[in-house]
Protein backbone atom coordinates (compact mmCIF):
# COMPACT_ATOMS: atom_id res chain seq x y z
CA UNK A 1 0.00 0.00 0.00
CA UNK A 2 1.12 3.77 -0.84
CA UNK A 3 2.10 5.80 1.83
CA UNK A 4 0.19 8.49 -0.46
CA UNK A 5 -2.89 10.50 1.22
CA UNK A 6 -5.35 12.39 -0.32
CA UNK A 7 -8.25 14.47 1.09
CA UNK A 8 -11.52 13.77 0.86
CA UNK A 9 -14.18 16.02 1.51
CA UNK A 10 -17.60 14.34 2.51
CA UNK A 11 -21.10 16.26 2.56
CA UNK A 12 -23.75 15.08 5.25
CA UNK A 13 -27.03 16.27 6.46
CA UNK A 14 -27.49 17.22 9.80
CA UNK A 15 -29.58 14.33 11.11
CA UNK A 16 -26.30 11.85 9.72
CA UNK A 17 -23.57 13.87 10.74
CA UNK A 18 -25.21 14.18 14.53
CA UNK A 19 -25.45 10.02 13.81
CA UNK A 20 -21.76 10.46 13.17
CA UNK A 21 -20.72 12.33 16.24
CA UNK A 22 -22.54 9.98 18.49
CA UNK A 23 -20.69 6.73 17.40
CA UNK A 24 -17.59 8.52 17.53
CA UNK A 25 -18.12 9.48 21.00
CA UNK A 26 -19.53 6.04 22.05
CA UNK A 27 -16.80 4.25 20.58
CA UNK A 28 -13.68 6.84 21.36
CA UNK A 29 -13.26 7.34 17.37
CA UNK A 30 -12.46 10.06 15.79
CA UNK A 31 -14.74 11.22 12.70
CA UNK A 32 -11.93 10.56 10.59
CA UNK A 33 -11.41 7.01 11.56
CA UNK A 34 -15.25 6.37 11.53
CA UNK A 35 -15.65 7.43 7.96
CA UNK A 36 -12.56 5.56 6.73
CA UNK A 37 -14.08 2.42 8.60
CA UNK A 38 -17.44 2.90 6.96
CA UNK A 39 -16.16 3.23 3.48
CA UNK A 40 -13.83 0.66 3.68
CA UNK A 41 -16.80 -1.69 5.17
CA UNK A 42 -18.67 -0.39 2.19
CA UNK A 43 -16.18 -1.80 -0.40
CA UNK A 44 -15.95 -5.03 1.22
CA UNK A 45 -19.58 -5.39 1.09
CA UNK A 46 -19.32 -4.46 -2.64
CA UNK A 47 -15.75 -5.16 -3.79
CA UNK A 48 -16.75 -8.34 -6.62
CA UNK A 49 -20.07 -5.93 -7.62
CA UNK A 50 -17.04 -2.97 -8.10
CA UNK A 51 -14.77 -5.28 -9.17
CA UNK A 52 -16.98 -6.38 -12.31
CA UNK A 53 -18.32 -2.80 -13.29
CA UNK A 54 -14.23 -2.16 -13.44
CA UNK A 55 -13.99 -4.67 -15.91
CA UNK A 56 -16.68 -4.04 -17.85
CA UNK A 57 -15.83 -0.59 -18.48
CA UNK A 58 -12.31 -1.71 -19.38
CA UNK A 59 -13.90 -4.45 -21.95
CA UNK A 60 -16.15 -2.29 -23.41
CA UNK A 61 -13.80 0.05 -23.82
CA UNK A 62 -12.08 -0.60 -27.48
CA UNK A 63 -15.58 -0.54 -28.59
CA UNK A 64 -16.86 2.70 -27.30
CA UNK A 65 -13.73 3.81 -29.08
CA UNK A 66 -14.47 2.14 -32.27
CA UNK A 67 -17.85 3.38 -32.38
CA UNK A 68 -17.26 6.70 -31.53
CA UNK A 69 -14.85 7.09 -34.56
CA UNK A 70 -17.31 5.38 -36.71
CA UNK A 71 -19.71 8.44 -36.08
CA UNK A 72 -16.74 10.99 -36.05
CA UNK A 73 -17.21 11.92 -39.83
CA UNK A 74 -20.99 11.72 -39.92
CA UNK A 75 -20.84 14.68 -36.54
CA UNK A 76 -18.43 16.31 -38.35
CA UNK A 77 -20.82 16.62 -41.55
CA UNK A 78 -23.93 17.77 -39.08
CA UNK A 79 -21.79 20.24 -37.29
CA UNK A 80 -20.82 21.53 -40.81
CA UNK A 81 -24.45 22.54 -41.85
CA UNK A 82 -24.73 24.82 -38.16
CA UNK A 83 -21.66 27.00 -38.38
Amino acid sequence: MSDYQDQLSVSMDAAMEEKIESYCELNDVDMQTAVHEALNEFINMHGEEIAQLIAGYRAMGNLNEEICDEFTACEAEAYSHFC
